[in-house]
């Protein structure tokens, strides 16, 4: 195993130190659905989820709907003073000034056939919010700090140690209510169920994850009743240099909820970059799909998706990929959940089989703003013949087990 660096967990307790000192946040559960939430309003300071702060009434919610109660009794409605900032310590913000943050620390291990196991600590996640509401005029942003990775999303352009800013955008509601939102700058791309397994090949091969996939560009949401969806005009990632291989389009997604146990979708997206990343040639990626999301009874939540993803390179040819996952959320006591997921994936390279993989997760709303989660992960990989080795499979196995604070 990799010994951690000194810098690297001064880091990580600075920032968990500073989240400790601004209200609950937390990633969109799409499980939600159970409780009746078809949407992501009025919890959510994003209209999509997934991003940005809780507002005042989301983290009554959580607290009261997603911690363990040991017990206790929420028959009141009332939310534990604990739901507010710095559990209840400090008075309110106004409804106009939502913060937020979170920090995710993980101890990861990996085994591929043949190859010995590798493992390391890894900071997933140490990043701080705010959102401004001044009349119909918003202002939203994030800052954080990762040891490695996510370099797409680098403030900063050092190899390791780097400040990020995940998401900056201004925008303005444009009705009474916030039920049309218009905003510019860098968003989460909006496609498909926005989700925390941000490592769902659904999310990975459509370059649609929470992680580092944002772009810049122009938005329009819109969240009312039963429809809600987004549309965004994508101008490219301006993290990303030179400008050649910025991928610019559109990506949007419609959701509708017939009932508030029951909600389903669909997906689009197109980008082209003048110079594919890998390739080096004029790239063109479309991209469909459709989701849905289903409590047939409180306790259980099931959730698909199905993408398929088509590219075009010029002068080397095209190719056709796919990817699809279910899984089912148990939630045997109010804050203890137990979900399995399956997934399979194509990226579409030529002679590659089909990829398989299966999940077993377990997460612990243990308390206040803190969750513990574990995920075991096999997957069967889909690898392309040669002319000389035909088309096979190899096996790796993943453990992941994660420490969450959403303050």
């Amino acid at each position: 195993m990799k010994a951690p660096r000194r810098r690297h967990w001064a880091f990580g307790l600075a920032a968990c130190f500073l989240l400790m000192l601004l209200p609950a946040r937390a990633h969109a559960y799409p499980w939600m659905i159970r409780h009746g939430y078809t949407g992501c309003m009025p919890c959510h300071t994003d209209p999509s989820g997934g991003a940005g702060a809780l507002t005042e009434y989301g983290r009554a919610q959580s607290d009261l709907l997603l911690r363990m109660r040991y017990g206790e009794s929420t028959d009141t409605g009332e939310a534990d003073r604990t739901s507010g900032l710095l559990w209840g310590l400090v008075a309110p913000l106004p409804t106009e000034l939502r913060f937020g943050g979170d920090f995710r620390e993980a101890y990861y291990s990996n085994k591929v056939d043949g190859v010995p196991a590798q493992s390391e600590f890894i900071t997933m996640r140490a990043d701080l919010y705010g959102d401004v509401k001044v009349g119909r005029f918003r202002a939203a942003g994030s800052i954080g700090y990762l040891p490695q990775g996510d370099l797409t999303a680098a403030l900063t352009s050092s190899p390791n140690d780097n400040l990020i800013s995940r998401e900056h955008w201004l925008g303005v509601e444009l009705d009474d209510d916030g039920a049309w939102l218009l905003r510019a700058g860098r968003v989460t791309l909006p496609f498909g169920i926005r989700m925390v397994e941000h490592t769902l090949w659904v999310r990975t091969l459509t370059r649609t994850d929470i992680d580092d996939t944002q772009q810049y560009g122009v938005s329009l949401s819109f969240a009312r009743d039963k429809l809600r969806g987004e549309l965004m005009g994508i101008a490219g990632d301006f993290e990303v240099h030179p400008d050649d291989f910025r991928e610019r389009g559109y990506s949007g997604y419609a959701e509708y909820a017939p009932i508030n146990t029951l909600a389903f979708g669909i997906s689009s997206s197109f980008t082209r970059a003048t110079r594919d990343i890998v390739y080096g040639v004029t790239d063109y990626r479309y991209e469909n799909g459709v989701f849905a999301r289903f409590a047939p009874v409180q306790d259980l939540v099931l959730l698909g998706e199905a993408d398929s993803v088509y590219q075009s390179l010029t002068w080397n040819g095209h190719r056709g990929g796919y990817a699809a996952f279910l899984q089912a959320d148990y939630e045997s006591v109010q804050g203890f959940h137990l979900m399995v997921t399956g997934e399979t994936m194509n990226s579409g390279t030529s002679d590659e089989p089909p990829s398989f993989d299966g999940w077993i997760s377990a997460v612990w709303f243990c308390l206040p703003h803190v969750d513990l989660r574990l995920d075991g992960i096999y997957s069967s990989l889909g690898l392309p013949g040669t002319a000389s080795v035909p088309a096979s499979h190899t096996g790796e196995t993943t453990w992941l087990a994660q420490f969450h604070v959403f303050l």
